[in-house]
């Protein structure tokens, strides 16, 4: 591995573990964030699945990071049965646009 390398896998382990320690402290509350998300969800209605669906699966087609995120509050936000045909539908749009993309 290159020196730029391990030091960027290095800060980012740091700035994770920071966050963990004194995630509390700096204000970030998980709870207060699952809140707010529920409320975005209740507030959009019936549209909130499918910009649920078109924001995964553009982080999906663009390769972006934390596109992982978006499967774990999937279930959080709309359930379990929903959740799986919202990833489903958004891994398929997103390897099609990947695809047209490329």
């Amino acid at each position: 591995m290159k020196l730029g390398t391990l030091f960027k896998v290095g800060a980012f382990v740091g700035v994770i573990a920071i966050a963990k320690h004194y995630g509390g402290a700096l204000g970030f509350d998980q709870d207060a964030a699952l809140r707010y998300f529920h409320q975005w969800s209740d507030r959009l209605g019936i549209w909130a699945i499918p910009l649920y669906v078109a924001v995964h699966t553009l982080t999906l087609s663009l390769c972006l990071p934390y596109a992982v995120f978006f499967e774990a509050g999937a279930a959080m936000l709309f359930g379990f049965i929903p959740a799986v045909l919202c990833v489903f539908s958004a891994k398929i749009m997103g390897a099609s646009l990947s695809f047209w993309i490329g």
